[in-house]
């Protein structure tokens, strides 16, 4: 994968991992690691994706590719369109020093919250 900033979002249709730079889809893998993580999500889109019942890309990770094995301190990650935003434990996450996207679909992230506060950033 290129160096820089990546998107990356679960492709539906082929079951992978869909990568995007400067929006241009540049590769489909079937896992990625990446640091330095944003997630970001549409709530304008999802609220169509619901009211229409069309699919769409409206929710993705942004980060810096990276490598590394999945610790076993890594939390789920999960996104659902009935619920606005990314959440692990019930939270909403925004944030993530790191975050492993599997080849079975899951999704994994360590870092990026306050712990003390037990509140996403």
């Amino acid at each position: 994968m290129p160096p820089g900033r990546s998107d990356v979002y679960r492709n539906l249709t082929r079951r992978l991992w869909s990568v995007r730079v400067g929006g241009r889809v540049v590769g489909h893998v079937p896992a990625i690691v990446l640091a330095d993580v944003v997630l970001r999500a549409s709530e304008a889109s999802r609220q169509r994706c619901l009211r229409t019942g069309a699919r769409d890309v409206h929710a993705w990770a942004s980060g810096t590719v990276a490598e590394g094995a999945r610790p076993p301190s890594a939390v789920r990650l999960r996104y659902r369109i009935g619920c606005p935003g990314f959440r692990t434990n019930g939270l909403c996450v925004t944030r993530a020093a790191r975050a492993w996207f599997e080849a079975d679909g899951s999704a994994w992230c360590v870092g990026g919250w306050d712990d003390e506060a037990l509140d996403f950033l």
